[in-house]
This record gives structure tokens, C-alpha cells and sequence, in this order.
């Protein structure tokens, strides 16, 4: 393997810290292709890599396709493949990855990849509907343990007045705890520029939101093109019409990658690892002033948390809404271990 092709490798992402990772994990071939996977369908994925001829200050991606049957790979994970592209050789360890509960009835207790090796996730939520704190927190924890750095998105800022964008920012702001918030319109541009600082030097982007929010008009905007396809929103339920079907990987206009998820209704939590404490540090930090430690905080004496509450200090829905989230991970553990005994 030429040194130039993993040079140019790095506007696709490539470090050393994926170097190191690989050499560790595998024997690489004079022959083999690095690549990067691009998209997903049926059983192939299309990844993306550098010839050995290309300098690295004039890159050109070839986009390549090969099976990925009994590999488990993601959208923006790094392969290893043999020169005629008939099977991976393996998968680079990744460095992050946003995971999610499988949604498939009978496969609930499996996760899903919704994309790897990401530096930051978008959580895009549309300004022309009330603010969904409940699913913010979700995606939060999502996040938090992907591995990579949350960024919250507030859409459609030319949908709405700036009584309603500032008093729907006040509302986001106190559930992200210091996780930066931005107002955007994919349609003025405004407040598109900061977004672009997040893939400079190449970084990797994952966009995350419900449908309807206008993910594929950000992704649009953001790309400088037609890469998605938008469509209209029911006027009924201010549900979007799930415009995008499948995960892509597509370049930024200066510099850097952005991978764009289909809209989900639900975030189902995969396990978690420090996920729920970093979503509501607010309440960990005053859980660590209750008179027990193992304070549940309903109607010990000596709670913090529920002072908190009482003096208005803190919304009694974000204890419950954390409350539900520990014990959905509880009872996902019980159903993977119930799974192994079968």
C-alpha cells in the first residue's frame, strides 16, 4: 500500500488514529484498497477510495461496491477490501458510533449502526412546531454515547417570528445543559455558516431528527446541492413525508462530510454507557447532595432532587422523563439476557 494513497485517504477522514487501529487489528495486502462506505443496499456497499496513481493534492474518490455479507459495516466506516473488490477483507475499528435500538419486531434486543466514525451529531428540530423536550433528551443520550459531540439545530427560523424562535431557544437551551444551539433557515441561510465550522479539517457530520423537521433541506443547503430530496408536510400532523430513505455519505462544500439519516418517529435507546448521566448531569450532580445514596428520589427524606422540584428549581417531568430512560435500559439488559438463555 502506496503511503500517498493514505495521505490522500485524509480528506476522506483518514488519521492515524484509524492507521494505528488497523495495522492492529489486521494483515494488510500490497493490493488491498482502503476505502470508505459510502451507502448500504441489500447486502452490497458502495465505499469510497483513492487510486494509487491520484497525488494527494489533486484527489479523485472512485466509488466502488463489494458484499458485505456476514460483516457487520455502517455507513462511514472504514474497509478494508481486495484489489477486485469481491469481498472485505475487514473493518477498521471504529472510533464512534450513533447506535440505536433495532426498531424490526423480533429483533428489538439487537442494535443498529446508524452511522460510524462521526466527530458531530446534528439533532435538527423544526421551529414550526412546539419544542419536543422529552425526544431532545433522548437524542442527547444517543449522542453522548456515540462518541462524538452533540450540536443542537433549531430549523425553519423563517417559519416563525422572533418572539416564538427566542422563547422555543430559551426552552431548548435549559435541556442541552451547555451542548451549543443553533437558529438556522436552510432557506435564507441564516446561521448556516457556524454550522460549516463543525467539518472544518475534514470532521464527519451525522444529521439526526424526526421526519418533517427539515433534515434534507439542511443537508441541501449544507452540501450545496440536490443531494435529497425534500418534500411537503402534512398540515395535519406537521409529520414530513419521510423523504429520506436510506443512510448517505456525501461531501461538504469546503471541506469535510456529512452523513444524513433517514427521520425516525421514535429514538429507541440502545445500552447505554454514560449517555443518561451526561443528558441530565443537572439531576446527578444534585442526586449527589441527597442524605442516601441510594436515594430513588420519590419520597426519601433528605432529597435533593425533589427540594429541587419543589422550589421550582427543577421540572418534575425531566425526573420522570429520565426515570423512564433508566428503566427502558433496564428492561432492555433483562431482554438481551432472557435472548442468551433461549
Amino acid at each position: 500500500m502506496k503511503v500517498i494513497v493514505r495521505n490522500a485517504l485524509s480528506d476522506l477522514g483518514w488519521n492515524e488514529s484509524f492507521e494505528r487501529a488497523m495495522r492492529d487489528s489486521m494483515v494488510l495486502g500490497d493490493d488491498h484498497l482502503i476505502g470508505r462506505v459510502k451507502r448500504i443496499d441489500r447486502g452490497w456497499s458502495t465505499f469510497l477510495c483513492v487510486p494509487g496513481s491520484s497525488a494527494v493534492e489533486d484527489v479523485q474518490f472512485l466509488e466502488r461496491r463489494v458484499r458485505n455479507i456476514g460483516v457487520d459495516v455502517a455507513v462511514g466506516d472504514w474497509i478494508v477490501v481486495t484489489a477486485d473488490c469481491e469481498r472485505i477483507v475487514g473493518v477498521v475499528p471504529r472510533q464512534s458510533q450513533l447506535v440505536r435500538r433495532a426498531s424490526a419486531e423480533g429483533m428489538r434486543y439487537e442494535s443498529q449502526t446508524i452511522a460510524a466514525n462521526i466527530d458531530v451529531v446534528f439533532l435538527a428540530h423544526g421551529l414550526d412546531t412546539p419544542p419536543n423536550q422529552r425526544r431532545l433528551e433522548r437524542e442527547l443520550v444517543l449522542a453522548f454515547d456515540s462518541g462524538a459531540r452533540p450540536v443542537v439545530v433549531l430549523t425553519k427560523s423563517d417559519s416563525v417570528d422572533e418572539a416564538a424562535s427566542t422563547a422555543a431557544l430559551s426552552v431548548i437551551t435549559s435541556i442541552s445543559l451547555g451542548v451549543p444551539v443553533h437558529v438556522v433557515s436552510s432557506i435564507s441561510g441564516s446561521g448556516l455558516e457556524a454550522l460549516r465550522s463543525y467539518a472544518h479539517g475534514g470532521a464527519t457530520v451525522a444529521v439526526l431528527g424526526a421526519s418533517g423537521v427539515g433534515k434534507s433541506t439542511l443537508v441541501n443547503a449544507l452540501t450545496g446541492s440536490d443531494s435529497q430530496e425534500t418534500g411537503g408536510i402534512r398540515l395535519s400532523d406537521h409529520r414530513g413525508r419521510h423523504t429520506t430513505t436510506a443512510v448517505d455519505l456525501v461531501p461538504l462544500q469546503d471541506s469535510g462530510w456529512l452523513i444524513d439519516t433517514p427521520g425516525v418517529r421514535a429514538v429507541g435507546l440502545w445500552t447505554s454507557g454514560h449517555g443518561i448521566e451526561r443528558a441530565f448531569a443537572d439531576i446527578f450532580a444534585l442526586a449527589e447532595q441527597c442524605k442516601f445514596r441510594d436515594c430513588k428520589h420519590h419520597n426519601e427524606p433528605g432529597c435533593s432532587v425533589k427540594a429541587a422540584i419543589a422550589a421550582g428549581m427543577l421540572d418534575d417531568a425531566r425526573l420522570d422523563s429520565m426515570s423512564r430512560l433508566v428503566e427502558e435500559e433496564a428492561a432492555l439488559e433483562r431482554e438481551q439476557r432472557n435472548h442468551k438463555r433461549r
